[in-house]
């Protein structure tokens, strides 16, 4: 004999609802996603600031060097030669289309000025004058340490050409169009 069927028995079975999507994503992923997002564009515009100026880290670390040779050697014609070579290595390095290598004398010493003008002391004063003054001299008098630490301000603070070109001013002057830094 079979059992009759009850009421019970003709429900149907608790169906689950489906598994929730991935998609749309909840408002707590989307500020993590933004974060995330902004912590690499931050990490990329500091590693490519730092790969355009690494070439003064190596300037910095090369000027140290040729200053504890002088101050080892107390060769004063070789520490200006060495420093001149030195600025002019590193400008061409930061000014790779615009710089005159052939410049020489006090125009050297104006672009030098020119090219940072944040310096505190001037390359055409008269620590800076010793650089072209007594480079070819015999047994020059120099203030090395003044000497050194212009150079060392010019490498750190020199401003590149895209930083140039983002603070130039154009101005007309007498009817010519000029650049102002």
């Amino acid at each position: 004999m079979q059992p009759t069927p009850t009421p019970l028995d003709q429900l149907a079975d608790i169906h689950l609802p489906a598994e929730p999507g991935w998609w749309p994503l909840a408002p707590g992923w989307w500020i993590l996603l933004a974060l995330a997002i902004g912590a690499l564009l931050v990490l990329l515009w500091w590693r490519r600031r730092k790969q355009q100026n690494h070439y003064r880290q190596i300037a910095l670390q090369e000027l140290d060097a040729i200053f504890n040779q002088y101050q080892q050697q107390q060769n004063a014609a070789d520490y200006l030669h060495k420093l001149s070579v030195l600025l002019r290595r590193t400008a061409i390095t930061a000014y790779p289309q615009s710089f005159n290598a052939s410049i020489k004398g006090t125009d050297w010493l104006n672009w030098l000025d020119a090219n940072c003008p944040a310096l505190s002391t001037k390359f055409s004063s008269e620590s800076g004058q010793s650089l072209v003054a007594n480079a070819y001299q015999k047994n020059p008098q120099v203030d090395a340490n003044a000497l050194y630490q212009l150079s060392k301000e010019w490498i750190g603070l020199h401003r590149t050409i895209s930083a140039r070109k983002k603070t130039s001013v154009k101005k007309k002057t007498t009817g010519v169009e000029t650049t102002h830094v």
